[in-house]
């Protein structure tokens, strides 16, 4: 999480299922956005999955599909996230259907 003030102004989450994990959020407040918040968030969380052991990193989108190429992701598809994931809040109706699934290899 990142502060200002009293205020959040950004934050990212991960959910780990032993080797895999599930980024769960990326998000920087509108009016912060434009100066690399996001990717100090992205590389710090990138390393902490790292440090617990995490080789494979998948994500849902529905608005960001361009920006995390930068960090290593690639589209995939749905049937390629592994099952464990698939029983995650984003999976079963946090993220709709139509969200792009995406990959990072870690190891």
């Amino acid at each position: 999480m990142a502060g200002l003030g009293d205020s959040l102004i950004g934050a990212v989450g991960l959910e780990v299922y032993g080797g895999a994990a599930l980024l769960r959020s990326a998000v920087v407040a509108p009016e912060e956005r434009g100066h690399g918040l996001g990717a100090v968030l992205l590389e710090r969380l990138l390393d902490h999955a790292r440090s617990r052991g995490v080789r494979d990193l998948y994500l849902l989108t529905t608005t960001a599909e361009a920006w995390f190429p930068r960090f290593g992701f690639a589209r995939i598809g749905r049937e390629a996230v592994p099952a464990a994931l698939h029983a995650s809040a984003e999976f079963n109706g946090a993220c709709p259907d139509s969200a792009v699934a995406m990959h990072a290899s870690l190891g």
